[in-house]
């Protein structure tokens, strides 16, 4: 019977390691996949394009894509992505104008999306695709009924849409969700606007979820209040069960990055332009990636004001602190003022940086 005992203890004792392990590695699942994701590349104002039709009621559906002065995208764009070494590319999509009355997606405007993601696929990327300048999704209380259906709605048609793809194709939720015009709309909003957004989130991914096939376990993005990467924001984000990603953007500094009458000198020995950069990484790996949540800078980057030298140490030190708290980074490029790929060539109009996103 002793004999018995102790072979049942170590069989017991076996399982419960084996089930240790298999809980430790689904837990870390998700930072191994993003840290295969690597760093990327958006591809903005193309098919998040938007009022096309307010100025030139004579357009065509299809026409949205270059009426912010970037040309279709093409084969070629992938194909420039994947031979620089950059795994992963987020293409921001407006489906507001793209809508009936009911909330039903354009039949021509899904198959343009599905295109494009195809071409992407086809050179081995992850692929991000979103809900991006939606005017519906301002956070407007008196509208969270109408606008959490309407959410519902739109993401149930995507993940039909793409049910059979795998894991390399990820949804992102919704861009930047705030109140436009408001006080708030830029500092990581009220507590209500973030409860909001939390609500906001979950309808999202169970939608994207009820969809079924590869929808079950797909990796879904959310994210904070106009996705800022304040703590005070990043802090009341609930994160849900399951494949989940947290999204979050930061131009930091502000007056170096965006502003376009601000500094064009950045030094990585001044404490007022290092700060705010080390706070978001700090903040973004001690509430999520500690916790095994991963975390993507989905949208991050520096204007170009004839700079050269002191962006690339900007980005110098972010490429290194993302390196330290396994944060993967997604440079901004809407084919002007932070371009890095000439869409219309194929060709990297600033090979310098693209070598340190790498």
């Amino acid at each position: 019977m002793k004999k018995w005992k102790k072979i049942i203890g170590a069989v017991a004792g076996i399982m419960i390691v084996l089930a240790t392990v298999f809980v430790y590695q689904r837990e870390k699942a998700a930072l191994h996949f993003v840290e295969r994701m690597g760093n990327g590349i958006n591809l903005g104002n193309s098919l998040d394009a938007t009022n096309l039709k307010e100025f030139n009621p004579e357009k065509n559906e299809l026409d949205y894509e270059i009426s912010w002065h970037n040309p279709p995208i093409d084969k070629k764009t992938f194909e420039a992505i994947h031979e620089a070494g950059l795994n992963t590319v987020r293409i921001p999509v407006t489906w507001e104008e793209h809508m009936d009355a009911d909330g039903n997606i354009s039949e021509v405007w899904m198959n343009r999306v599905q295109e494009v993601v195809d071409m992407a696929l086809a050179e081995d990327l992850y692929v991000i695709i979103n809900t991006h300048h939606e005017e519906w999704l301002d956070l407007h209380p008196d509208q969270e009924t109408e606008m959490t259906e309407r959410l519902r709605k739109v993401w149930l048609q995507i993940a039909e849409r793409f049910e059979e793809y795998d894991e390399k194709l990820i949804f992102e939720g919704m861009n930047e969700p705030r109140l436009r015009g408001s006080e708030h709309e830029w500092d990581g909003g009220t507590l209500e606007m973030q409860q909001m957004v939390n609500r906001l989130n979950h309808a999202f991914v169970q939608a994207v979820r009820s969809a079924g096939g590869e929808n079950t376990d797909r990796y879904l993005m959310i994210s904070t209040c106009a996705s800022v990467s304040f703590k005070e924001a990043l802090e009341t984000l609930e994160v849900p069960e399951g494949h989940i990603i947290v999204s979050v953007h930061a131009y930091l500094p502000y007056n170096f990055c965006q502003n376009e009458e601000g500094t064009v000198q950045w030094d990585r020995n001044n404490p007022e332009d290092t700060r705010e950069i080390e706070e978001a990484f700090e903040t973004m790996e001690s509430l999520f990636v500690k916790k095994d949540v991963p975390v993507i800078l989905s949208e991050f980057g520096c204007k170009d004001k004839g700079n050269q030298k002191d962006r690339v140490e900007w980005l110098k030190f972010h490429m290194e602190l993302a390196e330290k708290y396994g944060i993967c980074c997604l440079w901004w490029d809407n084919g002007s003022s932070y371009q890095l790929l000439d869409r219309t060539t194929g060709e990297w109009t600033n090979p310098e940086l693209v070598e340190l996103l790498r």
